[in-house]
């Protein structure tokens, strides 16, 4: 069982606080190793809701149709059909790995509340078909 197998299997869906000094890509590929799809959003750029929508959509390469509010993003995390291949349908799941998450919670407190909502909200929903979405907040500091 691979490092992130192991965490994943601990924390379950849902999202939780993880403090690991391996790099993204590294995380990635492991991800990927285990049949998971793996986005991982850059929270350097992350100070309030816009620029948080905006990262989502770049990660998550969202449709041209995401509209950039609350209720689309809960749309297109609830959808994600257009993420190839590892991941659902395979036998794994969909991480997230929140990059400087911390950025975002200190500069927007409430915009961070509803995206971590948001984020709760898509793992219920992933968890009716029996396909696991996690989280991973990975604080800067």
């Amino acid at each position: 069982m691979t490092a992130l197998a192991h965490v994943l299997g601990e924390v379950g869906p849902g999202v939780h606080v993880w403090h690991s000094e391996r790099p993204a890509s590294a995380i990635r590929a492991e991800a990927e190793e285990i049949a998971w799809r793996c986005v991982v959003l850059d929270g350097s750029v992350v100070v309030d809701k816009t620029s948080f929508l905006n990262e989502c959509d770049r990660a998550y390469n969202f449709p041209v149709y995401f509209g950039r509010n609350w209720d689309a993003l809960a749309d297109c995390l609830a959808d994600l059909q257009w993420l190839p291949p590892p991941g659902c349908g395979s036998g794994g799941g969909i991480l997230t790995v929140f990059e400087a998450s911390d950025v975002f919670a200190r500069a927007d407190p409430d915009a961070y509340a509803v995206a971590l909502e948001v984020f709760e909200q898509s793992a219920q929903a992933w968890a009716g078909v029996k396909v696991p979405f996690t989280v991973l907040l990975r604080p800067a500091a």
